[in-house]
């Protein structure tokens, strides 16, 4: 029988692997990203051939972080009318990225403004980028919004009733 590298977290053996000379390792799996794991929280043993072993600490590590590959938006382009509000929603890949924050900024705040959770403001006619910014790795996307003015609509008719001293006008 050949001596085995054994993983343990607290009492509980979770893997098993032949010792081969020179090479002692043993991968840990399902570990979550950018995390603190302190001494002791797996241990290691090396089993030899009558099934006598000791288990040893594994000292302190950390994982690392998941990193932002991209983001996209789920509007490339907004005809808006101003006074309109819209919301744009950002979606960053991976989707298991350690940091998903992002940041909303506007190429023209008074023709339109974004706020921190994408609800996009037509303030005035004209055309601005929205641009959507990942805290991990400034990656970006952009959103085009459009807007024209508030169309002033023309009453249908008008009805005039006088009076001696004064006119009532009512528009439909």
């Amino acid at each position: 029988m050949e001596d085995k590298l054994n993983l343990y977290k607290d009492e509980e053996l979770l893997k098993s692997e032949n010792y081969v000379e020179g090479k002692a390792n043993v991968t840990i799996d399902s570990l979550d990203a950018d995390t603190d794991y302190p001494k002791g929280t797996y241990q290691v043993s090396r089993e030899n051939e009558n099934g006598e072993s000791k288990k040893k600490d594994v000292p302190a590590f950390k994982t690392k972080p998941i990193l932002v590959t991209g983001v996209t938006l789920n509007k490339e382009a907004l005809d808006l009318t101003v006074g309109d509000q819209q919301k744009i929603t950002a979606t960053v890949a991976p989707g298991t990225a350690t940091d998903k924050s992002v940041e909303y900024s506007s190429s023209d705040k008074a023709v339109a403004t974004v706020d921190g959770e994408g609800n996009i403001t037509a303030v005035a006619k004209g055309s601005a980028d929205i641009t959507v910014t990942t805290t991990d790795g400034n990656k970006t996307a952009e959103c085009t919004v459009t807007i024209t003015e508030k169309e002033v609509e023309e009453p249908e008719a008008l009805n005039i009733e006088t009076k001696t001293n004064t006119a009532d006008v009512s528009a439909k």
